[in-house]
Formats: C-alpha cells, structure tokens, sequence
C-alpha cells in the first residue's frame, strides 16, 4: 500500500514539473524568438548533412528496392541467400543506383547548361531588338486608341533610352559611385563562395550517411519498432507503425510520381515548343518542368516568365505558346497526373490548394512541394477521427447522409425540421422538455436511408 502511495506521489510530482517546464518553455518562446529563430538556424546548419542525407535515402530507397527484386526474381530465381551475400547484393544496389543518378545528372547538365548559356547570351545581344519589337507591337495593338498611345510610348522610350545609356557607359559611372561599397560586395561575395562550399560539403556528407542508412535501413527500421513498443503500449504502437507506414506510402508516392510526371511534362514541353518552333525551348522546357514540381500553381510560376521571353521575341509565337501551356497542363492535370499519382493524396482540389498556400507561406519553395502530402496526412488523420467517434455513437459515415439533415433523436433518426424552429427544439431537448409542438418531417428518401418509411411518420406522430 506504502509503494502504491509512492508512485501516486512520483507520478503527480513529474506531472507538475512537466507542466511548470512546459510554461516556463512557452513564456521563453514567446518572449525570445529572436533568439529562439537564431537557435533554430544554428541547429539546423549542424544537422543539414543528416537532413540531407535522411532526403537523398529516402528518394534512393524505390530504386534500390526495384534493383533488389529484379537481382532475386529474375537473376536468383528466388534461391535462399546468405545473410552474408544479402549484405554483398545491397552494397552493389546502392552503388549501382549512386551511379546511375549520377549519370543522369551528369547528361542532364551536360546537355542543358551549354543550351541555357547560349539562350542568356543570346536575351542579352538581342535585348535591346527584343524592347523594340514590343514596342512596335504595343503600337500595332493600340495604333486604334490614341488615348493610351502618348503614355505607353513615352514609358517605352523612357526604358529605351535609359537601357542605351546603361549599355553604352552608364554602368561604369554606376560602379565609380559604388566605390564605396565594393568592400561589402566583395564580403557577399565570399560568403557566397563559402556558403557554396559548405552546400558541397554537406552534400559530400550527406551522401555518406545516406548509404550507411540505405545498407542497414532494416536494421533502423527495426530498432525504430523496438524503441516504440518498448515505451508505449502495445495497441498503441501497433497504431503508430500503421500510421507511419501510411505516411511513408504518401510521401514517397506523390514525391517520386510528381518527379516523374514533372520529367514527362518537361520532355513534352520540349517536343511542342521544338515542333511550334518556339524561341529558347530548352530554356523554357527546363523551367515548364522543374516548377510543375509544385502542384497546382508551379506551372503557372514557371509559364509566365517563359511566356513574357517568347513576347519579346514573338508576340504571335507567345500566343501560340500560351495555348500549348494551357493544352499541356490539361493533358498532365486530367490525364498523365492522375495516372502517375493515382490516389496518393486522396484530397479534393479545393484541399490541395489550400495546403500550398498554407505550407507555402510558412516554409516557402518546399512547404508548396511537401504541403500536399503533408496536408495529406493531417486530413485522413481527422478523417480516421471522426469515422472512429461516429462508429462509437453508431452513427452513418457517408456525407452524404448529412446533406438536409437538421435533427437526430434518440434512436439515431435522422430528421428535418424548419430552420427558424431549431434553435427551441434543441434548447427543449437540452433541458429534458419531451413535449414538441413542432412537426419533425423525416429526411427525404433521396437524401438518407436513416429514419425513412412508416418508422419515421410513426416516431413524428409519437413526438407530436
């Protein structure tokens, strides 16, 4: 009885202090978050390589795993493996797919940036003809409006002459009058170089640790599953795998597909703008595909840009551009995507834009990326939630069934009632008062099968 009492005081004593630290932490994060956001970066700068690491392992991992099978049902024939070959089998595996990405990054550079180098060069001799030409389709389209016609050219010479000057010398009496400066550029400038070196260090790093993750990631997995269920019990550690697992099949599912479809899409982008003879297609075509990684608006982010470089060249050629832009997201959004993605996700439209613009704004360029899988996850989270509590009270799941419903009594019918009628039939309901004067019509049959038919007039004649 004494060892009981024991433990009643222990438990109560680390719950106060766990609640006093728990204030204390929350007065600290809200009165030093200067410091607090300063910790943060530092941490995160120590841990990037791990991060980075955690990343390129994961990403791997689908490759590695399709290398695996093909090596034992198709080379092996499903022969038993020693452990020791097993070992042997994954280290060539991840070699093998270290090498392969590194290959294709290799002919994917070595074929774009020579193209991406040409284009710049080329926007940059021919910028000049490229205003001029605006300017004399800006004066075509609004030859017929000479209200707007003195304004638009006196901008459009304005921008002309003061491009010319910086051309023809002003540059150089800009940078006389940023003499003083130049000591900061130059600090920028090596802590840029720096912060590149780190980025290729961490990079080098990262590589490291994720072979080391990839060559015993069952082994992780494994003393992962140990850690849980030796600290948590055991329903609810079964619970939490299934959860993560889930989470897995999610993340890895929509990023690989997404990759995948934003390769396709930038292949075909490629193929169109060649064919429609579009100015500066490689240039376009990599940022079509490397944008339409973001869901939804990543192919407007990386069109629109694309789409003022051809008006510059080619208003018409733009117009035509424009329509394949369009006609390319609709071939992705309605047919290649789906078919890539399946139900990864499993949320509406709606859903996915407002997990961008959420995670967007909170973690920028990669909250759009991961937000939709993310936003994912917490949604079929609630969703398990609120199915798991209607099951309790035997409720139906189906939204549908939800639709014109006003009213549940006792027995789980669902029921109408008028709307300026509610707000007393309920206060009556909460105060035990049984006796309605109010006639509750049943949901129509259209809408539910819960509470139809004779039952439903027997128990609105009951109430009445």
């Amino acid at each position: 009885m004494e060892n009981r009492d024991n433990k009643s005081y222990i438990k109560w004593g680390v719950t106060i202090f766990l609640t006093a630290a728990a204030i204390l932490l929350f007065y600290y994060l809200v009165f030093h978050i200067t410091e607090v956001k300063s910790l943060f970066n530092s941490l995160m700068n120590i841990i990037s390589p791990i991060l980075i690491g955690l990343v390129m392992a994961y990403l791997i991992t689908p490759i590695i795993n399709f290398l695996e099978k093909i090596i034992y049902v198709r080379i092996l024939k499903n022969k038993i493996v020693s452990v020791k070959n097993r070992k042997r089998i994954r280290a060539f595996s991840i070699v093998l797919s270290m090498v392969f990405l590194a290959f294709l990054l290799y002919e994917f550079f070595a074929m774009v940036i020579p193209e991406l180098k040409d284009s710049v060069e080329k926007i940059s001799a021919q910028l000049t003809t490229y205003i001029n030409n605006l300017e004399a389709w800006v004066n075509d389209v609004l030859r017929n409006r000479p209200q707007f016609n003195g304004i638009i050219n006196d901008i459009i010479e304005e921008l002309t002459i003061k491009f010319n000057d910086w051309v023809d010398g002003s540059l150089t009496d800009t940078l006389v009058g940023l003499m003083p400066q130049i000591n900061d550029l130059f600090k920028t400038l090596t802590s840029g170089v720096v912060s590149i070196l780190t980025v290729i260090l961490n990079t080098l790093i990262g590589l490291i640790i994720s072979f080391y993750l990839l060559y015993s990631k069952e082994d992780f997995a494994g003393q992962a599953k140990k850690i849980v269920y030796a600290f948590a019990k055991k329903e609810t550690a079964n619970s939490f795998i299934h959860n993560m697992r889930f989470i897995n099949k999610t993340f890895l599912g929509f990023l690989v597909g997404k990759i995948v479809d934003s390769i396709i899409i930038g292949l075909l982008c490629f193929i169109l703008t060649t064919i429609i003879g579009t100015p500066y297609p490689i240039l376009i075509s990599v940022v079509v595909g490397v944008t339409n990684v973001i869901p939804f608006f990543g192919p407007y982010i990386g069109a629109i840009p694309c789409a003022f470089l051809v008006l510059m060249v080619d208003p018409l050629e733009c117009l035509y551009f424009v329509i394949m832009i369009i006609l390319l997201q609709q071939f992705d959004g309605n047919i290649l995507g789906p078919k890539i993605l399946g139900e990864s996700t499993g949320i509406s439209g709606f859903w996915v834009i407002v997990a961008i613009t959420l995670f967007g704004g909170i973690l920028k360029v990669p909250g759009m990326i991961i937000g939709v899988p993310l936003f994912a996850v917490i949604y079929s989270a609630i969703k398990a939630m609120v199915k798991s509590n209607l099951d309790d009270k035997q409720l139906p799941k189906h939204t549908e069934d939800y639709i014109k419903v006003d009213y549940v009594d006792e027995n789980n019918k669902f029921m109408q009632i008028p709307p300026e009628e509610v707000h007393e039939i309920v206060t009556r309901r909460r105060y035990g008062l049984r006796k309605l004067q109010y006639k509750i019509e049943p949901v129509e049959e259209e809408t539910s099968n819960v509470g139809q038919g004779e039952d439903a007039k027997k128990h609105s004649q009951d109430e009445k």
